[in-house]
């Protein structure tokens, strides 16, 4: 992130102690990032409609809302935003639900923030030898990976399996880019690569 304006990442959840132990290790993996905090899904409404962040922590259980509904209100304040679902319930029944697909990762609280980490560390990342697209923000070449095979009609989880990362790692590379170069739909992606030079 050298030589850019450091990442904006907002962390929305209600137990305070979640909220320092969140903000200590983005800024300790992150110097200089900015980090917001909400304790409710009002105040996180208010933070991302002014704040834009780069990415979103979220729990879906707030004093002022349970649940996908919580998902559904960020996702309808930012379209395209990345948001990271951090839940103290199973994850894999989180996973199964359709509404939460285009969600950049789900995770147990259970899993501690090196696991949050690593999901922002790709969103975040612009790896050396990144191949521009006319003259738009770089891919790196592990999204350009993703992006060809989603071209190709393929699943998450089958490009997952292709490429050796895991289902949620290919939703938070896909949901990095749709945001950077204004995708709104999967079906965008092969003139995306087209108009990129890239096959």
């Amino acid at each position: 992130m050298s030589g850019k304006r450091q990442a904006r990442i907002l962390i929305v959840d209600d137990h305070p102690l979640v909220r320092v132990g969140l903000r200590t290790a983005l800024q300790t993996a992150y110097p200089g990032i900015d980090v917001e905090e909400s304790a409710s899904l009002a105040e996180a409404m208010v933070r991302a409609a002014s704040a834009t962040p780069d990415a979103v922590i979220l729990d879906l259980a707030l004093p002022d809302s349970t649940g996908i509904g919580t998902y559904r209100a960020v996702r309808g304040q930012a379209a395209s935003l990345p948001i990271i679902i951090v839940t103290g319930s199973d994850p894999a029944e989180l996973r199964a639900a359709p509404e939460l697909d285009d969600a950049a990762a789900i995770l147990s609280k259970a899993s501690g923030p090196e696991a949050i980490l690593g999901v922002l560390s790709d969103l975040l990342s612009q790896e050396p030898g990144a191949i521009p697209a006319n003259g738009q923000p770089a891919l790196t070449p592990r999204e350009r990976d993703i992006l060809v095979l989603c071209a190709r009609g393929l699943q998450n989880k089958v490009i997952g399996r292709s490429l050796g990362i895991s289902e949620n790692t290919v939703r938070a590379h896909l949901a990095s880019v749709f945001k950077r170069f204004g995708l709104t739909h999967r079906g965008e992606v092969k003139e995306f690569l087209e108009r990129a030079g890239i096959r």
